[in-house]
């Protein structure tokens, strides 16, 4: 069950990213000079921010559900829905980031944004509470230090979301690099990585169970 999971959840954040370069308006001239390039480039500059601003979001959230699904030994039912929930929310940012792209001086497009963007986050910490403390999907011994750690820094996305869209409201431009500094919250946790080396090393004898 969890590898069908895992493999419905690549198609759909593959599938995601892809939408979003899809947003982007392709030129209807055929003038490929210097000057018509550079038009094009500069026309279509917010759009190229705005991709890049979502395609950061999904990847953070990417990483986030693939260290997840390390520590997870078998899947349950509740956890394949949680995890469509999760996938729900995650395909309104290609819509969202479309939004931005065309009110692109409207700040309640901004909180329509980081309001999806604070659900994806609190869907994932949803899933990881879950898997720790009612479906025990976990491998053992898992050190509630890392537990809680890994809690916090999936937290830390929707607080930072949360204060992109205060920016918002102050500078829409300024909100944007807000988002595209949330990769430093994720780029290396080497307590939980660690932790997870352990565990396959200490687990490494035991099967993976079906819970439906």
């Amino acid at each position: 069950m969890l590898d069908r999971v895992n493999a419905m959840s690549d198609g759909v954040v593959a599938i995601a990213l892809t939408l979003l370069v899809l947003s982007i308006e392709v030129p209807q001239s055929h003038d490929f000079t210097n000057g018509g390039l550079i038009a094009y480039l500069v026309k279509v500059e917010y759009q190229l921010t705005v991709y890049l601003v979502s395609f950061v979001l999904i990847g953070c959230y990417w990483v986030l559900q693939n260290v997840m699904f390390h520590y997870f030994r078998h899947g349950t039912r509740v956890l394949t829905w949680l995890n469509l929930l999760f996938l729900f929310l995650l395909t309104l940012l290609p819509l969202t980031t479309q939004l931005i792209g065309t009110y692109r001086d409207e700040p309640l497009v901004m909180v329509v944004y980081g309001a999806v963007s604070i659900a994806c986050s609190l869907s994932l910490a949803l899933i990881w509470w879950y898997s720790n403390h009612i479906g025990m999907v976990v491998w053992p011994k898992i050190d509630p230090t890392v537990e809680r750690t890994f809690m916090r820094r999936i937290l830390y996305g929707a607080c930072l979301s949360l204060v992109a869209v205060g920016v918002s409201f102050l500078n829409v431009r300024m909100s944007h690099f807000v988002f595209l500094s949330m990769p430093l919250l994720y780029l290396s946790d080497r307590q939980v990585d660690r932790h997870w080396s352990e565990l396959v090393a200490a687990n490494n004898g035991e099967v993976d169970g079906i819970d439906d």
